[in-house]
């Protein structure tokens, strides 16, 4: 079969692989599109957390083509999504019911050590219906379920953040996981979502999603625009934004987010970043505000995300910019990079 391999930095090449075969407790599906994570960049442009020879690939959907005889529930034919994270369960992480966090799933998943979906089939390990592999209702694309994954993120995130009624939000970077949790804090009732970026495209697309303003980051220095809108911060320190999610991997910006989130605010770092970040902590410290990091998923996460795309309240398919076919990967990941012209790039092979 054909497969997407990382060779070096920013050279992807198509070469023939192995067709996967499922052992007794596995799947494998037919590919029918993969989405380029931000993740994916940092390794296309930095080689990170992978190694030359690995396929990536790790939001995705397709068709099972084959199931191992101990799998229960999953049939030949059926379309499905699947959580890429392949949890020990003997971890203390594991145990205590935080699979994501796996302390050594990253070595050990589809994408992250196992072949990834950027190719005409993949294999899905230890396969559990509900638990990591997912049915599609007849009412979601290939394309939308391939859009589960990210999304997941974003609720996740959310839902860690706590974001409530009548809560103001600010979203920084709007990607495909930004424009996420712009939809999902809408849905959950926050009052007023903020969006900032560099890219028209994104900020347009996030106004059309339930933004209900959003900041030119060339244009006008997003602080400054938070705070007229916000109001300042106590002692005129800043903005009060209730909830701030840093989704642009931009150093400078998380920085600003600090000075954004008002005294007992909340901050959620969601992006992954490639230089040095400085924060201000004595700031951190005077606003008693809470500051983390939220990553990956739950189960629960995956399912919810499903029905949310399935309701409408929110919405994937406006988020997919270009469409390239599996032997254009090199294309599409170049593609990804382009910010004032794509939000979210998909990888199908059978296009």
């Amino acid at each position: 079969m054909r497969a997407g391999v990382f060779r070096a930095i920013r050279q992807i090449e198509v070469e023939d692989v192995p067709e996967p075969s499922p052992g007794p407790k596995d799947i494998v599906l037919r590919v029918d599109a993969c989405g380029i994570c931000g993740s994916d960049l940092h390794s296309f442009t930095h080689g990170s957390f992978i190694e030359p020879g690995q396929v990536m690939g790790h939001e995705f959907a397709g068709e099972v083509v084959e199931a191992g005889k101990e799998v229960e529930g999953i049939g030949v034919r059926e379309r499905v999504t699947a959580l890429p994270l392949v949890a020990c369960g003997q971890c203390p992480r594991c145990r205590e019911g935080n699979s994501h966090l796996c302390e050594t799933g990253l070595a050990a998943s589809i994408a992250y050590g196992l072949p990834g979906a950027f190719a005409d089939y993949v294999r899905v390990p230890n396969a559990k219906l509900g638990e990591n592999v997912f049915r599609l209702p007849d009412a979601l694309s290939p394309e939308e379920g391939a859009m589960v994954e990210p999304l997941s993120v974003a609720l996740h995130a959310v839902k860690i953040a706590g974001v409530g009624q009548g809560d103001t939000v600010v979203v920084i970077g709007l990607g495909t996981i930004g424009q996420g949790v712009v939809q999902v804090a809408k849905a959950l009732g926050a009052a007023t979502v903020i969006g900032t970026d560099v890219s028209k495209l994104r900020l347009d697309t996030a106004a059309g999603l339930g933004a209900d303003s959003t900041i030119d980051a060339n244009a006008r220095d997003p602080l400054t625009a938070v705070r007229e809108i916000t109001g300042p911060g106590a002692y005129d320190v800043g903005a009060r934004a209730d909830v701030v999610f840093e989704c642009s991997g931009v150093s400078k910006m998380l920085l600003q987010a600090i000075q954004m989130v008002r005294h007992g605010g909340k901050l959620a770092a969601t992006a992954l970043y490639d230089e040095p970040v400085p924060i201000d902590a004595t700031m951190i410290v005077q606003k008693e505000m809470r500051f983390f990091g939220t990553f990956a998923y739950s189960s629960q996460d995956f399912a919810e995300a499903i029905d949310m795309i399935c309701s409408g309240r929110v919405r994937t398919a406006p988020l997919i910019t270009h469409r390239f076919s599996l032997d254009q990967v090199q294309e599409a990941f170049e593609a990804q990079l382009l910010r004032d012209q794509a939000v979210k790039v998909l990888v199908e092979p059978v296009r």
